[in-house]
């Protein structure tokens, strides 16, 4: 984790010296509905992101976004034998996406987001009995591609909308590959 952190700052750093008039940073927050594919009876499940992030403006249509995010992650199984359950995967993502500005308010984007698991839990009520436990061989790295499109409000408030694809499975199962899939609406606030 030490690493991670150290590899982020470093790289805000040489961002910072490079691309110093065209450097921002901020804020973000937002609502995660997130699910995995190829698992039968699964639903989307609500929940949250909060994180920062840098941009650098390499010139004026083109830009380099780094972010770190605090990504509560999961889906809910619709299944007539229990009365609901829910697992929860929460990560550490670091998305680092390629801005390219349309209009000035205006900007998609789309790139790479590696996420680190942080824990893996799941929660079965069935028969009145509430079952919590961790999710067995649930996978400690995750690699998704994110689209989106941001836009801005005005200054210094975002609007941002995105898909994250996931592109690994989330954990080692022989019947299928789930992997996961989160569409995210936030805003993001700019200092």
């Amino acid at each position: 984790m030490k690493k991670i952190v150290v590899a982020v700052v470093a790289m805000l750093a040489i961002g910072t010296s490079s691309f110093a008039q065209g450097f921002g940073w901020g804020v973000k927050a937002g609502l995660n509905v997130s699910g995995v594919s190829n698992i039968d009876d699964s639903k989307m499940k609500a929940s949250i992101y909060v994180g920062a992030f840098a941009e650098f403006h390499v010139n004026d249509w083109l830009g380099i976004q780094p972010e770190v995010i605090y990504s509560r992650q999961g889906f809910a199984v619709d299944d007539n034998s229990v009365d609901y359950a829910r697992a929860r995967l929460n990560y550490l993502n670091i998305p680092i996406m390629g801005k390219f500005y349309v209009l000035d308010n205006l900007n998609f984007e789309t790139g790479p987001q590696f996420g680190f698991l942080l824990n893996a839990r799941e929660k079965v009520k069935a028969e009145g009995t509430t079952v919590k436990a961790d999710i067995d061989g649930a996978k400690n790295f995750d690699v998704s591609w994110g689209v989106g499109v941001s836009y801005r409000i005005f200054d210094p408030l975002d609007v941002t909308f995105r898909y994250n694809i996931g592109l690994t499975k989330i954990w080692d199962t022989q019947d299928n590959t789930p992997k996961n899939g989160v569409i995210q609406i936030g805003v993001g606030y700019r200092f």
